[in-house]
């Protein structure tokens, strides 16, 4: 992903990228090798969903927190510690791992409190970025940073932290604490110093609230926000029973689940690239309309596939749309928030998507027992379909798009 010499995004931008990339790889390993340690301790499904809820939760209970501690601090210093106290965590863990087995206890709480600092660095980062790129960079900035989540995430962490479990239980966690730690001197060595908001003197409760008035006040903003919880859940109907339609549907054997997971991640790095320079091509409009039909469009033809190349086909135009408008989103919001309410306005949008997940999953499931898998897929796409009646209003919130 390298970058041309007239879309340069700047040394500072370059150090926060390379951080979010080296942590992101991390957060890959972690996702494999957290649920195989609660294999290893206690092999239940009861363990397994222990540990990944308690990484979850934090989004829904401390995200409005991590919201208002990156308003109310100077976030480069908010983030480099946020990783550094990541970093002694997962390093304290590893050294548990490697002198004796710890109880799934220990792996929940551990779950829970880097999901905690999770919601604190990632709300940070986005309150940060309009400070160090040109607010016409931001797309271009945006779709790297989701590139690198894309491909952390999905195609290298992941796979590496098996690969390092099937060597010895704790190295996956010695690779997750070293990224936390180069990611946090990278952050240390950003040279931007923004002027710290000055404390206002009340209540973290009260400056929550007020983010989540800016929020449902600007009719624009709510209106994406709506959008985001209709997409979540919708999309989280359809994969909560991706599996069942793959494997079981189509009789694919378990290995083409994976393939088509990583056409998904493939599609995902290819909206990464395209989602910044659409910005000079299209206007807002044109670009979500894009993404949202991409989605919709996507969900129902896998609702009526009967082949899985035709599925992990569809997964990955999704992904493509889904990364596009994640890329479209964050810039809009990126431009329209106050510098001050950045924070909260973040974690009150975020805290929409998530909650819209497990409702997303649990109707899912509820739908595919009583009328088959294809139909939450094929009722998510319609859903997110219909949802295209709300691009002409969400078109309005940057007149200048092009």
């Amino acid at each position: 992903m390298t970058v041309g010499q007239g879309e340069r995004l700047g040394p500072d931008f370059a150090r926060v990228w390379a951080a979010a990339s080296v942590s992101v790889v991390g957060d890959g390993v972690r996702v494999a090798v957290l649920p195989l340690l609660a294999v290893a301790v206690s092999p239940t499904a009861g363990a397994v969903s222990a540990v990944a809820a308690a990484g979850s939760l934090p989004w829904l209970v401390f995200s409005l927190f991590g919201g208002a501690l990156a308003d109310r601090h100077d976030r480069r210093t908010l983030m480099w510690r946020t990783d550094a106290v990541r970093a002694v965590l997962v390093a304290a863990a590893a050294g548990w791992v490697f002198l004796a087995t710890p109880p799934v206890g220990v792996l929940v709480v551990l779950a829970f409190a880097l999901g905690c600092a999770e919601t604190v660095f990632d709300n940070a980062s986005t309150a940060m970025l309009p400070d160090i790129v040109a607010p016409a960079r931001l797309d271009a900035a945006n779709g790297r940073l989701q590139g690198s989540q894309v491909i952390g995430l999905q195609f290298v962490g992941p796979p590496l932290g098996a690969a390092l479990f099937a060597a010895s239980a704790g190295a996956p966690l010695v690779v997750d604490a070293a990224s936390f730690a180069v990611a946090a001197l990278l952050m240390w060595f950003v040279r931007a110093r923004p002027a710290v908001p000055a404390r206002s003197g009340r209540s973290m409760r009260a400056e929550i609230a007020e983010g989540l008035r800016w929020l449902w006040g600007h009719h624009g903003l709510r209106l994406l926000a709506v959008e985001l919880g209709i997409a979540a859940l919708a999309v989280q109907l359809a994969t909560s029973v991706l599996v069942l339609l793959v494997v079981g549907t189509l009789h694919a054997p378990e290995f083409a689940y994976g393939l088509v997971l990583a056409a998904g991640a493939a599609g995902g790095v290819l909206g990464s690239f395209v989602a910044g320079s659409l910005k000079r091509r299209l206007p807002l409009g044109a670009r979500i309309g894009l993404a949202i039909a991409a989605i919709g469009g996507a969900l129902v033809v896998t609702s009526f596939a009967t082949s899985v190349v035709l599925v992990g086909g569809m997964y990955a135009l999704g992904s493509f749309g889904i990364v596009v408008w994640n890329v479209q989103a964050v810039s809009v919001r990126q431009r329209l928030v106050p510098r001050e309410l950045r924070g909260r306005v973040s974690s009150a949008y975020r805290l929409i998507g998530w909650g819209g997940i497990p409702l997303g999953a649990a109707l899912g499931g509820v739908l595919g027992t009583a009328a088959g898998v294809r139909t939450p897929i094929l009722v998510g796409g319609c859903l997110v379909l219909a949802s295209l009646v709300l691009v002409p209003k969400l078109g309005k919130l940057e007149p200048d798009a092009r």
